[in-house]
């Protein structure tokens, strides 16, 4: 039988226990670091309506959204109603009703990513929560995207926000609770870049550049992480500038690549006040934490356009893949947008989890997690005095898994067991008395040991599992 007709769907994964237990140890990892800044957990629904995720400045994502069709007699009525529309072929001035109808067809969609939803759901409860408000949300998105190495279709977001504060210390404290984090994964050489929405923009305007050709060479600039500079300056040139005007993009483009930054550059009406502003938030991390991996970079562009000022992108060097692992930024407006309080202030960073974890299976930095379980052998005992033993160690909150395979020889149980991420194992036991031999599987080690020695080693290795 092919069974690859019965696969997760394209983009999707399985997820298989060793696996599931290294995401759940970063996972905790990653929200015991966001619980010392004080952010608090929160969780939304997978999906949201329709309403709430188109036009609040996605970008590129809003088209990736997986919609989910009306149900039952509300689809059957909308797909009439697009079926007769689709009959005859559509004049100009039918194919704006023609695309109301067929949006029509869904009414809810996957969520493309959490700052949305977010935004949602502090215009729902504002009057509930503090201000301002902190807070950590963990969980799955969807994009219908091209599915290659590091990018899934479904795929975990971590993020942190901060709802509610317009001082850039909020920034500041962000930057922090992300450099702490990203070097608690060991997650390798990474650096966060930081600049403003507005300062390439504004930057190009002052070197000449037209107004309708800003975006064109922005776009082409954001793909330099991912093409070489060659080919990035073809696609500016193509969009057809004056020599001087050329010279001087050119002069920029080399000087950011090699870090040299001439100040000269940023004396153009607005963009000036945004780099000090940038530098300054710079500054201020380092004064904090000198160690920081947090730098100015003029070049960097972020695809969302809720995005208002100060914005962040994750990078980590020697990675196969050419995309961030992470990024954000402030986004004062979407939650007015959404019915929540007027001119409410927010800025976030968001890590892509997958990605994440795939640098550190990679390179080798997180070794398949060892479990805190204890491995009850059978050895000759009967399946009953197994699982009474089991009971009476799980009632001492020691975590158990028994062999209830007679036929399985002893050095068999044991390796299945080690496979499975389980280094302690009682090997023979007598029925009622408090001490049993227990073998240590990565040093094949035998020791009689009482209840309350064999309880003390399993939390000590516990607590060495969690962190």
């Amino acid at each position: 039988m092919d069974n690859t007709k019965f696969g997760p769907p394209k983009g999707m994964r399985d997820w298989l226990p060793q696996e599931t237990l290294l995401r759940q140890t970063l996972i905790r990892l990653i929200e015991h670091h966001y619980q010392l800044y004080g952010f608090q957990p929160i969780d939304t629904p997978a999906m949201e309506n329709i309403e709430v995720m188109q036009g609040k400045g996605g970008g590129e994502n809003e088209k990736l959204m997986f919609k989910v069709a009306k149900r039952g007699e509300e689809f059957e009525k909308a797909f009439r109603e697009y079926a007769e529309a689709h009959k005859h072929s559509l004049t100009s001035g039918e194919e704006q009703a023609f695309s109301q109808q067929r949006s029509e067809l869904s009414d809810m969609g996957l969520r493309f990513d959490l700052t949305v939803p977010l935004a949602r759901y502090y215009a729902n409860h504002s009057n509930d929560l503090t201000k301002p408000f902190r807070c950590y949300h963990i969980g799955p998105v969807w994009r219908a995207d091209r599915p290659q190495k590091g990018r899934y279709r479904e795929f975990y977001q971590c993020d942190i926000d901060i709802i509610g504060g317009a001082s850039d210390n909020y920034e500041v404290e962000l930057l922090l609770a992300t450099d702490r984090v990203l070097k608690a994964l060991n997650i390798g050489k990474f650096k966060i870049r930081i600049s403003d929405k507005r300062l390439l923009n504004d930057l190009l305007t002052g070197m000449g550049v037209e107004a309708s050709k800003v975006a064109g060479v922005a776009l082409a600039l954001d793909k330099l992480d991912k093409q070489p500079v060659e080919q990035v300056w073809k696609e500016i040139e193509v969009l057809g500038h004056s020599m001087e005007v050329l010279n001087k993009v050119d002069g920029f483009l080399k000087n950011a690549l090699h870090k040299q930054l001439d100040p000269v550059h940023f004396k153009i009406g607005e963009a000036e006040k945004l780099w000090l502003n940038i530098e300054s938030i710079r500054q201020r991390v380092h004064a904090v934490n000198p160690e920081a991996n947090v730098v100015f970079d003029p070049l960097l562009v972020r695809g969302f356009d809720y995005y208002t000022g100060p914005v962040f992108e994750i990078n980590v060097e020697g990675h196969e893949f050419t995309s961030s692992i992470g990024g954000g930024g402030r986004y004062d407006g979407l939650i007015e947008k959404l019915g929540g309080p007027k001119n409410t202030p927010a800025v976030g960073i968001s890590l892509g989890f997958e990605r994440i974890l795939l640098i550190l299976q990679e390179r080798a930095k997180a070794a398949q997690p060892l479990r805190p379980t204890l491995l009850i052998a059978n050895n000759g005992q009967s399946d009953k005095d197994i699982l009474a033993l089991a009971e009476e160690l799980r009632s001492e909150g020691i975590q158990v898994e028994a062999s209830l395979e007679g036929n399985k020889k002893l050095g068999q149980q044991l390796e299945s067991a080690q496979k499975n991420g389980i280094e302690y194992a009682i090997i023979k036991f007598e029925p009622g008395k408090k001490s049993y031999t227990v073998r240590q599987l990565s040093t094949r080690q035998d020791k009689e040991m009482p209840l309350a020695e064999l309880y003390d080693i399993l939390k000590r290795f516990s607590e060495g599992v969690e962190n």
